[in-house]
């Protein structure tokens, strides 16, 4: 299971600061304009934020890093 999890690792590109920071500007604009799931996005990201800064763990750093990328993939799928 280790090795899967280190490939997976491998295989997924890192997500910057500054990527994340687009991802969110984006999904805020687009939950501004009244897109419900845009919203939900964003919160969803905005809340594991919140909990990453507010304990620094590496774990919190890991699930606010998976949370950006699963809302960079909802963009990719429902934004237009």
């Amino acid at each position: 299971m280790k090795r899967i999890s280190y490939l997976d690792g491998v295989a997924t590109r890192p997500t910057s600061d500054a990527q994340i920071e687009i991802i969110e500007n984006k999904l805020l604009d687009l939950a501004i304009e009244g897109d419900e799931g845009a919203a939900g996005q964003y919160t969803d990201l905005y809340l594991c934020r919140l909990n990453w800064e507010g304990t620094q763990s590496a774990e919190h750093r890991q699930e606010f890093v998976d949370q950006a990328q699963d809302a960079h993939a909802w963009l990719a799928v429902n934004s237009v």
